[in-house]
């Protein structure tokens, strides 16, 4: 259960951020992309992981990144999203608990995620079967590892909205961290773009968000273009 006052807050910010605003537009320093987003959402700094590992960029919002997530990311190679949006198997900093061969083998035998999938995706709860062929020289502990990953953040998961607009999925799913754990909402867009990049994204969790927020990260995340 949320605590009263983190839900207050949550419902201030919700209400703050939906008021019609200014759009700014984000310029990367190195100038490979930009993209629009109200200057509701606050001021961008560097987010997690700015530039390491399959995130080629990180930008993170005074306001909306407040809460649970809420970071502007841009991916390469196979496409992962955060907040174990369609489980941990499919999120580049969960899957950091594994090593670099083991991590490979997984993300080499996970189906590859598609604007055509994804709605399909995010709401099955189990993506690998840790006791398939492809993993029988792992151990034991390696393959319940993967099982418990694939479930982290993605437990009994119901899909509230999932909306396909060419190559950007809108979405909202309800979801538990664990088996048995309070229900949370994982919301927000990701647009499926060209290498060398993979995905443009903005996920955030916490109570169930308002459409016009919902709406205003979709129309973020679309407007996202190459310089």
């Amino acid at each position: 259960m949320i605590a009263r006052p983190m839900l207050y807050v949550s419902i201030l910010m919700t209400l703050a951020l939906v008021q019609a605003d200014p759009q700014r537009e984000y310029s990367d320093a190195a100038r490979r992309f930009r993209f629009s987003y109200p200057a509701s959402f606050g001021d961008p700094s560097p987010g997690t992981n700015d530039g390491f590992g399959d995130r080629v960029a990180a930008i993170r919002f005074s306001v909306l990144s407040a809460g649970i997530g809420g970071e502007a990311a841009l991916t390469r190679g196979a496409p992962v999203i955060d907040l174990q949006a369609a489980g941990g198997l499919y999120d580049a900093i969960a899957l950091e608990v594994f090593p670099d061969a083991i991590r490979r083998q997984i993300v080499d035998a996970l189906p590859r995620l598609s604007a055509a999938n994804f709605c399909s995706q995010i709401g099955m709860e189990q993506h690998l079967d840790p006791q398939a062929p492809a993993f029988s020289k792992l151990t034991a502990q390696q393959r319940a590892a993967i099982g418990s990953l694939d479930r982290m953040r993605n437990a009994g998961p119901r899909v509230v909205r999932c909306e396909v607009d060419g190559a950007t999925a809108t979405f909202d799913k309800e979801v538990s961290f664990a088996p048995g754990g309070p229900r949370q909402h994982v919301y927000g867009a990701v647009r499926f773009v060209d290498a060398p990049y993979s995905t443009f994204q903005i996920v955030r969790a916490g109570p169930a968000p308002d459409a016009a927020l919902l709406n205003q990260i979709s129309a973020a995340v679309k407007s996202w273009a190459r310089y």
